[in-house]
């Protein structure tokens, strides 16, 4: 079965749950004030996506490919990063709360948190 696939969108003001989370690949979209809060976003690929003024805030992120993503004024409190997937991991934080976030053993060289708590 051919997984899900989403590119070129822009998703604004959306609070995410279960039931209308996008599944599969999400290639150079946009989100923008939207919530995430609390949920598994296990198994997706963000790839050349930027997340601006978002919450994810305890999601899980087991599995999830973050390539190229650019967080800004985004609050990513408790989040376990160590889950995610490595391959070709590449993020960009800036003005970002990320109180209780984990990067255990991950290799960020490159990764830039700018004004970031």
């Amino acid at each position: 079965m051919e997984r899900p696939y989403t590119e070129g969108k822009k998703f604004e003001g959306i609070t995410y749950s279960s039931s209308n989370l996008i599944k599969g690949d999400v290639e150079n979209c946009r989100f923008v004030n939207c919530s995430f809060k609390d949920l598994h976003l296990s198994g997706i690929k963000f790839v050349d996506c930027e997340f601006k003024d978002c919450d994810l805030s305890n999601t899980i992120v087991k599995s999830t490919g973050f390539q190229n993503i650019v967080f800004e004024n985004c609050k990513l409190l408790g989040v376990n990063f160590a889950d995610c997937n490595p391959f070709l991991l590449s993020f960009h934080f800036e003005d970002c709360l990320l109180n209780l976030s984990s990067f255990y053993n991950l290799k960020l060289k490159g990764t830039k948190f700018k004004i970031c708590k």
